[in-house]
């Protein structure tokens, strides 16, 4: 009897051991899903601003090779395909087969941050006779902090056979931005973007930080 209780205390103290030192593996991507968000926000809404629907059902070659630079290429293509067909053209991959050439350039996609706060910040207090210091974390009283997403895109719309310019679209802008508050140390925030998903029954989806 005395040896099944130790057994059983023996395999519980594992079990509870086991339990106490696991941990979900999290990782991070590279960037946040707040600057995804402010970036593919940029995007969707500068291009779904240009009116394309005077070449309804022409056939366009979108000219990619002022975006080379841009980390974000592959979605802005996405995106302003999709725009286009929305509004009826009909994108061709060979430039022979077009009736229009479409340049498109990408002046400006980055976000900036910005923080303004009234309150203590974090202040480190070295111990005495050691090494070590105890740090106070800030204290904001009020606290405003900004992520904002800015774009600028451009459009050179060009005769496919003989490349004589037809239509200029210029300086077409489109900003984000995601703010964190803190007032009398609670804490909210405020945004102007979309954050609802729906997947079968309408699910609500926000972003916690």
């Amino acid at each position: 009897m005395k040896k099944s209780l130790v057994f059983l205390a023996v395999g519980l103290g594992c079990i509870l051991l086991m339990s106490g030192c696991s941990a979900p593996r999290i990782t991070e991507t590279g960037r946040t899903a707040v600057e995804q968000f402010l970036l593919s926000t940029v995007v969707e809404s500068g291009i779904g601003s240009v009116d394309f629907s005077p070449f309804f059902e022409k056939k366009v070659f979108v000219d990619y090779d002022y975006l080379e630079s841009q980390v974000d290429k592959s979605y802005i293509k996405g995106v302003l395909e999709m725009h286009m067909a929305e509004h009826g053209l009909v994108v061709c991959r060979d430039v022979k087969e077009a009736d229009y050439i479409v340049q498109i350039l990408c002046g400006v996609l980055a976000t900036d941050t910005s923080k303004f706060m009234i309150g203590t910040p974090m202040l480190p207090i070295p111990i005495p006779d050691t090494s070590i210091s105890v740090a106070i974390p800030e204290i904001p009283l009020f606290q405003k902090l900004t992520r904002s997403g800015y774009g600028r895109f451009s459009f050179n719309i060009l005769d496919a056979k003989t490349r004589k310019p037809v239509k200029v679209i210029s300086g077409v802008e489109a900003s984000t931005y995601y703010t964190n508050w803190t007032i009398l140390l609670v804490p909210f925030k405020s945004h102007n973007m979309p954050l609802q998903i729906k997947e079968g029954t309408q699910t609500s989806f926000d972003l916690d930080y």
